[in-house]
């Protein structure tokens, strides 16, 4: 870009024209550079208000901001329509109940939401189908693979994979939140929206 600057300009002009074009360049590398927000502003600004809620409500928030991490998040309706098929008034019961519920010394929602957590940098689908098993921050492991729905992830206890919908959005410390049309579960949930 500096030589095509220089040959339209003239070399007289060079050297204010390569300091102009620098400084457009700096400009526009630090404004990608702030786009790239926290992972709890990009679930905040992308429909992803639920589970930034699950997050705050087990102190995992701060977590998943302050690490590299992989995080598949089940949108808003996700959670809706996984609380009505489990019987649950909403998603806000669903997740009260799940906090009631004892699994390996921590409540049920802290062990689902840190399900949908792989520690490190998944930065495309490619990178997703290559890793085939990814170890979860619950020290379970999801599995990846492709189906007719597209690029999924699975846990242990879902009958059905969960199917990547968007491509990764990056955030701050190359985190990557995806969109998934269900939620992974490590624990069976049948019965936890019963009276």
């Amino acid at each position: 870009m500096t030589r095509i600057a220089v040959l339209l300009y003239g070399r007289a002009s060079s050297r204010i024209t390569v300091l102009m074009l620098s400084s457009l360049l700096l400009a526009a590398a630090s404004t990608s550079t702030l786009a790239a927000g926290k992972v709890s502003e990009i679930l905040d600004n992308n429909g992803f208000q639920t589970l930034l809620f699950a997050l705050d409500t087990t102190g995992l928030t701060s977590v998943i901001n302050e690490n590299r991490v992989t995080l598949f998040a089940p949108t808003d309706d996700v959670f809706d329509e996984t609380a009505q098929a489990l019987g649950c008034t909403d998603a806000l019961d669903l997740a009260t109940r799940l906090l009631n519920i004892d699994v390996n010394g921590t409540d049920a929602l802290t062990a689902v939401l840190t399900y949908h957590v792989y520690l490190g940098k998944l930065k495309d689908t490619e990178s997703i189908l290559s890793a085939g098993t990814l170890p979860t921050a619950n020290g379970e492991s999801i599995t990846a693979g492709v189906g007719k729905g597209g690029l999924y992830v699975k846990g242990v206890a879902n009958a059905s994979p969960s199917f990547i919908t968007t491509d990764g959005i990056k955030a701050r410390k190359s985190s990557y939140v995806y969109a998934i049309d269900s939620i992974l579960l490590p624990i069976d949930p049948t019965g936890v929206c019963a009276s």
